[in-house]
């Protein structure tokens, strides 16, 4: 990790130590998830939902900037950038968007 070094425990149980030793927060961030389309959840309405739980989470008046991409007629990307305060924020977004999303597939 070179000059990178985290602060506190540095082992494979631990999570966005990298992150957080890499940004200055309160920071930019941007989120990309992959979402499967199926025929209840087409791509918009997938974005809509991502969007949705990101402004619960953030609040209804952070300013977010959202790009969506099909892939093909079977998956959707979405990229969103948002103000974040710490990289353990950045984690719990992840993992709600995760875990309350059923259609969400992959997360980087």
């Amino acid at each position: 990790m070179g000059t990178y070094d985290p602060v506190g425990v540095d082992d494979d149980q631990q999570s966005a130590n990298i992150v957080g030793a890499l940004l200055q927060f309160p920071t930019s961030y941007t989120f990309t998830v992959v979402g499967k389309n199926s025929e209840e959840n087409n791509g918009d309405e997938y974005a809509n939902s991502i969007k949705s739980k990101l402004e619960a989470i953030l609040g209804n008046d952070t300013q977010i900037e959202m790009r969506v991409v099909p892939r093909g007629n079977k998956f959707t990307k979405v990229t969103i950038t948002a103000d974040v305060e710490s990289q353990g924020m950045i984690t719990n977004i992840y993992d709600e968007l995760v875990d309350s999303l059923d259609a969400t597939v992959m997360k980087f």
